[in-house]
């Protein structure tokens, strides 16, 4: 049975590991975090999460000019969840064929992946909270497929970050410093519909969704760049024109990046992550549309703010 399950898929993804739902939610409930994957009884239907990882290029575009910004390598090309869904859709319906029962999910279920990969052996966490696979370094997006079925992981020695720090002396907020703290995370603040302070206004500089720095300085990731999977090359809509941005309606800003992991949390706070791009890039020619944009948005706070202080900025030279 395993030799079947591990030719289907090797049809599909990059790299896969097993790890038992057992193992999987007794090493999960030691580490104590009360946090959204702090529940299993889902698992209790399945035997085996089978993890996969489909690789992304790790070369990154470069910062152009004043008044536009960059969305992180991880959302370059195509929604890596529409990609993996038909890849999934692909491997379970093959495995259904075997008389296995499947549940499958990307990054919306409630299995920490980056925790069952490593138990899969597919990786090892490093300081920087990245999986990193021994082929393709940190670059890998993460699903799993939960099965009825044991199977046996396969054992192998897993790396580790030793005393290297690089990811956490680089971090310019010290998320990283002793644990991950989520609420100091750039890329997290990028995604947060919260009122920014001006600490975090004063991070977004040149990169208007995510946050690279981690992976850039990852010696791991050294000479790793993976493009077979051509879905996740840049299409040419990753530096955003800031301004064009503003003044986008919703269904402009979906027509262009319904398609790109950058838009799953709406234009908004694209929009607001613009704002503070422009303030810290100094574009005074922003000022009418800004002002434009704080009546459009004149219900929603958390916009609001980071306008309002960013118009401070602006008007201020």
């Amino acid at each position: 049975m395993k030799q079947q399950i591990e030719e289907i898929l090797t049809k599909y993804v990059d790299t896969y590991g097993f790890v038992s739902t057992i193992e999987y939610q007794e090493t999960r409930s030691s580490l104590h975090k009360d946090d959204m994957y702090d529940e299993y009884s889902f698992l209790d239907e399945y035997k085996t999460i089978i993890t996969l990882g489909l690789s992304y290029p790790s070369e990154s575009l470069k910062w152009g000019k004043k008044g536009t910004g960059l969305l992180s390598k991880y959302s370059y090309g195509t929604d890596y969840h529409k990609v993996f869904s038909e890849k999934l859709d692909s491997v379970t319906k093959e495995l259904n064929k075997l008389e296995i029962k499947t549940h499958s999910s990307v990054d919306t279920y409630k299995i920490d992946e980056r925790w069952a990969s490593h138990l899969a052996h597919m990786g090892f966490l490093g300081r920087n909270q990245f999986l990193i696979n021994k082929t393709y370094g940190g670059y890998l997006y993460l699903a799993t497929i939960l099965i009825d079925q044991d199977i046996d992981k396969n054992i192998q020695l897993l790396d580790t970050c030793g005393t290297c720090t690089k990811c956490v002396d680089a971090c310019p907020t010290n998320a990283l410093d002793g644990e991950f703290i989520r609420e100091r995370c750039i890329s997290e603040t990028t995604q947060s519909k919260k009122i920014f302070n001006k600490d975090e206004i004063s991070q977004l500089k040149t990169m208007v969704y995510g946050c690279d720095i981690c992976q850039k300085v990852c010696p791991k990731n050294n000479g790793i760049n993976y493009t077979h999977n051509t879905e996740f090359l840049p299409t040419g809509i990753e530096s955003v024109n800031l301004i064009d941005v503003l003044k986008m309606s919703n269904r402009e800003y979906m027509d262009i990046y319904r398609n790109n992991a950058s838009s799953w949390k709406g234009a908004t706070l694209i929009k607001r992550n613009a704002l503070c791009l422009l303030g810290n890039q100094k574009v005074y020619e922003a000022v009418d549309e800004i002002k434009k944009s704080l009546e459009k948005y004149k219900d929603v706070l958390w916009y609001n703010n980071v306008a309002l202080e960013v118009l401070k900025m602006l008007e201020r030279k």
